[in-house]
């Protein structure tokens, strides 16, 4: 699998941010979560496991590996970071996000249900799919991916599309 855009992933930066973990598993699924509805931003959203860093995290790697421990129990020693995409500014917060693109050895068999309220598996072939996106176009690059009654969308879309190198035509 080529991912466009990768590069080294250990970038240690002062400030606020935040880093995201697209847990991609044999090569064919990506891992997306549902996140609470009892968390203070983004309930019930789709996303990739993730938040912003802790004052012990020393780089955007460490931030991603650790969320996914604490939201999926997943431990990050199963993980191995591959890259990282092109960081995105959400619109709901003034902090960068940074996508970091890693393989995962083993399945989450439970989660935080203070943080998750649900996992899902997307099949790659799936989402590279252009007919399976539908473009909203509320804003540029407003594409969605309707799924199980869900709906990826906004930044994680993005992160997604920009991932699987997704024609936009």
């Amino acid at each position: 699998m080529h991912f466009k855009n990768l590069d080294v992933p250990f970038l240690t930066l002062k400030g606020d941010y935040a880093s995201v973990a697209i847990l991609i598993f044999e090569k064919k699924d990506i891992l997306f979560i549902k996140r609470s509805d009892h968390l203070p931003t983004h309930k019930g959203h789709i996303a990739f496991p993730g938040g912003k860093k802790d004052n012990s995290d020393l780089n955007i790697v460490e931030t991603a590996l650790r969320e996914v421990e604490e939201e999926l129990f997943i431990n990050k020693s199963t993980i191995t970071p591959i890259g990282k995409l092109n960081s995105v500014d959400t619109v709901e917060y003034k902090f960068e996000v940074f996508p970091i693109v890693c393989e995962g050895e083993h399945r989450p068999e439970s989660y935080n249900p203070d943080e998750v309220q649900g996992v899902f598996y997307l099949n790659i072939l799936d989402l590279k799919n252009a007919k399976n996106w539908k473009y909203r176009g509320n804003y540029e690059n407003d594409w969605i991916y309707p799924f199980e009654n869900e709906i990826l969308w906004g930044a994680t879309a993005y992160m997604t599309r920009e991932l699987l190198e997704i024609e936009l035509g």
